[in-house]
């Protein structure tokens, strides 16, 4: 599911499931955040990107319709939030090399990102309400970049958005043609590796500080555990398997 390599001061973390369009199931997410705590440990900075021509299709859903128990819920929440929100507190700066598609969850790794290149082909999206579900990072942080309206747009009607839009939005920092996405990203790695390790590590704590916000984990876990005992959202999420 996870390549992991070092590429100078980088290690690049690339979603490699392209038969589901590098979707996350629970051990994606473990590995992903297995991987970005060694990265952590092992370079200046972490790179997200996918194969092919799709960053992350967001949770694979048999992953939310296979949690059936409030422990199913809580492994689930727990590995959402632990990545998600947990990129906030890494020690090392993480960039998102967008290289396509990156819809629910997908999309919130890049919101989550501390910086994020995109092709011009990229789109984003927050489809979760449409089959029953919703997106816990995005709703709790997005707005801070993008503003209520247009968080609610993303989240309430689902429908995507395209790259220059997403850099106008503030969700990407840049839309760089698919031959100079690589090379872009690895300008802004070495950028970042030039400042001492203990700046960029006050700069991101700090940042993540005043978007704190108490009680997140267990906020998240209830809303999926109403989710999950809903009969109309099961029916949403069942007729999604049915397309």
């Amino acid at each position: 599911m996870l390549r992991y390599d070092t590429r100078g001061d980088a290690s690049w973390l690339t979603l490699d499931r392209p038969e589901k369009m590098n979707a996350l199931h629970l051990k994606g997410w473990q590995e992903l955040r297995d991987g970005l705590d060694r990265a952590a440990d092992e370079s200046r900075v972490a790179v997200l990107t996918g194969v092919e021509d799709v960053f992350c299709a967001g949770d694979d859903i048999a992953l939310i319709e296979g949690a059936e128990t409030a422990d199913d819920v809580e492994e689930l929440t727990d590995c959402l939030y632990d990545v998600l929100f947990g990129i906030e507190s890494l020690d090392v700066p993480v960039v998102a090399a967008v290289n396509g598609l990156a819809y629910g969850g997908g999309c919130e790794l890049v919101a989550a990102c501390d910086l994020a290149v995109a092709v011009p082909d990229a789109t984003f999206a927050l489809p979760e309400t449409t089959i029953g579900a919703y997106p816990p990072y995005a709703v709790e942080r997005v707005a801070e970049t993008v503003g209520k309206k247009r968080l609610m747009e993303l989240a309430l009607i689902g429908d995507p958005i395209d790259a220059d839009r997403a850099a106008e939005w503030g969700l990407v920092n840049r839309v760089v043609p698919d031959d100079e996405l690589e090379a872009t990203v690895g300008e802004l790695v070495e950028s970042i590796a030039t400042s001492p390790r203990r700046s960029t590590r006050l700069a991101k704590r700090h940042a993540a500080v005043g978007a704190a916000n108490p009680g997140t984990r267990e906020r998240i876990r209830g809303a999926f555990q109403e989710i999950r005992a809903d009969d109309e959202c099961r029916a949403a999420t069942r007729r999604f398997f049915e397309r």
